[in-house]
């Protein structure tokens, strides 16, 4: 795995770099870490708008939450033109 430093930019591969980097270091449970590691819940929403010229245009919003075990997620829904679902939270298996 390639070293990441504090000083890099976060992206959703580097967050997941330094979880399972920090995962080692705690000898965290197998178990466990697959529970942090994924999300509880992906929602995705597409809702209509329309336009000031008369069209209709499809937006689509993301909203992830990890886990909800200390109380209600923190966060709002995501949307513009070039969010992506994992850069509001979802890591990709490494």
């Amino acid at each position: 795995m390639a070293t990441v430093t504090l000083e890099q930019k976060l992206t959703p591969g580097s967050q997941a770099a330094r979880f399972d980097y920090a995962a080692r270091k705690l000898n965290l449970d197998e178990g466990l870490w697959r529970v942090l590691r994924y999300p509880a819940r992906e929602i995705i929403v597409h809702f209509p708008v329309g336009m000031d010229d008369g069209r209709i245009e499809v937006f689509t919003g993301y909203r992830v939450q990890h886990s909800q075990a200390r109380g209600p997620c923190k966060g709002g829904i995501r949307y513009g033109p070039d969010v992506t679902l994992d850069e509001c939270g979802r890591w990709r298996a490494g």
